[in-house]
């Protein structure tokens, strides 16, 4: 039997925070320059880039700590159509309204999913293994966690790029709400995507070489960018599962199985479902801080070890680990109806109009955020780590 060491000492380096997001523009900017792309286009419709362009580029504080990663062919035309105009009050409007949104959702519903989410992890970190339900509601809390956390981020930045009168390109477009997990990589983290397919899937190859080639390079890319969100075990083998995943939907759409049933209700909620709890499981593993946790709350999920009940099969008693209480499966069920039925904020923003309703809605958010915001211990951007 090999003895496997996983714990692999890292070298503890202080870096810049959030420095793959720049460093990903820098590095399209740099690649398109060398090959020409885009700049000569830039050139021809006599938009001239300079070093405070690229600088402001670079530093545009409303995206630069967790995204979008902007590409510099749609920002550097919007600095100098803004360099002369006041910013319209629309605009301001509007980017009021979605960052009232945004911040809404940080504070108040990924912060209150955090608590549960981060009481089950550290639990089952430290060597502990849950029941059934409170595995669970750990994996959903971080799963909704991550969700209204890295959504409500991409709705402030794009508000805060409106404020200044600058369009932020959409980032995140209701990804729970995906039948596969390609098309859950085309709502999530939407320019990180875009990235990966431009400066490596293409330059692998793409899907020009035949179809095991094709697979090859979408695995490649699943798996690097599962290393890029984190340099530990969980991210890797993240990766890896979305990779592999990724290869057996392509295999599946070859063989034109899902035209047969494309049409039908039954199909389409058993594809959510398959995609959904895909999703849940492999969120383990890129959160956990170690493996053992991440095993430890499997465990607990697919009742690999027996672990007795409370004797009171009630609420809170059934949550005891987490700190959970009565209304925590409410909550959750909450949730998933916002992510599956209602419009997400890009939508609302679509058809935003400044009258008195949409003011109060987002003057509403706005306080409630606010109030919370004051009364409770300040939670990071999850995405703040990458």
């Amino acid at each position: 039997i090999l003895n496997l060491n996983f714990n692999i000492p890292l070298p503890h380096i202080i870096l810049p925070l959030a420095i793959s997001f720049f460093t990903f523009q820098q590095i399209a900017f740099l690649t398109d320059c060398y090959k020409n792309v885009d700049i000569n286009d830039l050139r021809e419709h006599g938009k001239k880039i300079d070093f405070i362009d690229y600088c402001l580029f670079i530093s545009f504080f409303p995206q630069l700590i967790a995204g979008p990663i902007v590409h510099h062919k749609e920002m550097m035309p919007q600095f100098k159509a803004n360099e002369n105009l006041p910013t319209q009050y629309q605009s301001i409007a509007k980017g009021l309204f979605i960052f009232s949104i945004g911040l809404f959702k940080k504070v108040f519903i990924a912060d209150s999913f955090a608590k549960w989410a981060n009481a089950g992890f550290s639990y089952v970190e430290n060597g502990g293994v849950m029941n059934i339900i409170e595995s669970w509601v750990t994996s959903l809390s971080y799963t909704f966690q991550l969700y209204f956390d890295f959504s409500g981020y991409c709705d402030m930045a794009i508000g805060l790029g409106l404020i200044f009168g600058i369009i932020l390109p959409i980032n995140f477009n209701s990804p729970y709400k995906s039948l596969s997990i390609t098309e859950f990589w085309r709502r999530w983290h939407i320019t990180l995507g875009r990235f990966l397919k431009d400066y490596l899937y293409i330059p692998l190859g793409g899907n020009r070489f035949g179809k095991v080639l094709t697979l090859r390079n979408l695995f490649i890319v699943a798996f690097l960018s599962g290393i890029w969100h984190g340099a530990g075990w969980g991210f890797v083998i993240w990766g890896a599962l979305h990779g592999i995943a990724m290869v057996i939907h392509r295999i599946y759409l070859y063989f034109d199985i899902s035209l047969r049933y494309a049409n039908s209700k039954i199909y389409k909620i058993f594809c959510w479902f398959i995609t959904f709890n895909f999703l849940n499981i492999t969120w383990i593993f890129f959160r956990s801080q170690n493996l053992d946790g991440a095993l430890n709350l499997l465990k607990g999920m697919f009742g690999v070890v027996w672990i007795e009940l409370p004797q009171r099969l009630r609420f809170p008693f059934i949550l005891e680990q987490i700190g959970g209480r009565n209304d925590t499966i409410i909550y959750l069920i909450i949730a998933l109806i916002i992510t599956l039925m209602c419009k997400n904020s890009i939508e609302m923003l679509n058809s935003f109009k400044p009258n008195l309703k949409n003011a109060i809605f987002a003057g509403l958010l706005l306080y409630i955020a606010l109030i919370t915001l004051s009364i409770t211990p300040y939670v990071e951007f999850i995405y703040f780590n990458f």
